[in-house]
């Protein structure tokens, strides 16, 4: 082969992957991809906070008032204090219970779809400083979540299932705004977030892995034993069912090691993926089931692991409960012939 023939070969091969690239690019920036899962995690996750404000409604004073359980010097120190919190502008009784319900309600917001970014940057905002007037209150759901919704910000997750998706016509944009500069760049940004929130939850999965490894009851099979003897998370008369079984508990133990160490690799095959999420959904359907201290952290995983998802995997899904469900509704009928 001559060197004309490998410089003419090595030309059509760049154009060629030029043209792959730019092709994909405009795929990539035409489509938004994931928008039913993205609705689905800011539905979970506004009705996370909704409950977060709920949960402690009538003690909401004695938990993150001036003249809470956590010491207003202690808050607003800047040394050992907490992060900037819109709680900490005035120590005012009224300035509190505007914030703290102006929270809430953008919860609410946050979750319905409305305005749905703009809630998005709110419920970020609220959320943060009720969490930092008390810090001994979080648990690793909310850290999680103050993490993911700032990713969440980029993330069109008012396409679907939305106020927002309601109030447009047939609930997808104009061709003509498909084919803008502005719209193209903000699906960039939006596949960005789909992205490090995938990233997010592999790598709590990762870590998690990682460490249960290096325990030893992890090691020989009997961490789950003690995990469910906890008094404070247990449920009393349920859990004993699992723990006195030790074949089942050593299976459990091994198995959630395994599934978390293999859960981004997972994720690489397409296929896998709706098992890898919903292995992940049943897992933490447990912890919230009896470890009941740990719901929000269970359901802020679940809403995140929903995401995770592609639209043509939920629309596959819809179509297999509505083959189903056609099935049983056409038996009374023909029976009834």
């Amino acid at each position: 082969m001559t060197m004309n023939q490998l410089r003419t070969d090595a030309i059509s091969a760049g154009k060629w992957a030029r043209s792959a690239f730019y092709s994909r690019l405009d795929d990539f920036t035409g489509t938004r991809r994931s928008l039913i899962g993205a609705a689905l995690t800011r539905i979970v996750l506004g009705a996370v906070g909704v409950y977060f404000y709920l949960r402690d409604y009538l003690d909401r004073g004695y938990l993150w008032g001036p003249d809470g359980v956590w010491p207003w010097q202690n808050f607003i120190d800047p040394v050992s204090g907490s992060s900037l919190s819109l709680y900490s502008l005035s120590r005012s009784e009224v300035w509190f219970e505007l914030v703290f319900h102006t929270g809430a309600l953008v919860a609410v917001l946050f979750m319905l779809g409305w305005r749905t970014r703009i809630m998005t940057v709110a419920h970020y905002v609220f959320l943060w400083s009720l969490q930092q007037r008390n810090p001994m209150l979080m648990d690793g759901g909310d850290n999680v979540a103050a993490i993911v919704l700032v990713f969440m910000i980029f993330i069109d997750s008012g396409a679907r299932l939305s106020l927002d998706a309601r109030s447009r016509k047939d609930g997808k944009p104009a061709l003509s705004a498909v084919d803008s500069m502005r719209y193209r760049i903000v699906s960039l940004l939006h596949h960005a977030g789909l992205m490090a929130v995938t990233l997010q939850v592999c790598t709590v999965y990762l870590v998690s892995g990682m460490y249960k490894v290096q325990g030893e009851h992890w090691q020989d099979g009997t961490a789950l034993y003690y995990i469910l003897r906890v008094n404070e998370f247990g449920w009393p008369g349920v859990n004993h069912i699992l723990y006195e079984n030790s074949v089942l508990v050593v299976l459990m133990t091994y198995g959630t090691v395994f599934f978390q160490l293999a859960f981004a690799f997972l994720l690489l095959n397409r296929t896998l993926r709706p098992f890898a999420v919903a292995g992940g959904v049943l897992m933490h359907l447990g912890i919230a089931i009896h470890m009941a201290g740990l719901i929000t952290f269970s359901l802020t995983m679940i809403g995140i692991e929903l995401l995770i998802m592609g639209d043509d995997h939920y629309l596959r899904m819809r179509k297999i409960v509505r083959r189903y469900t056609a099935k049983d509704t056409a038996i009374p009928a023909t029976a009834s012939k």
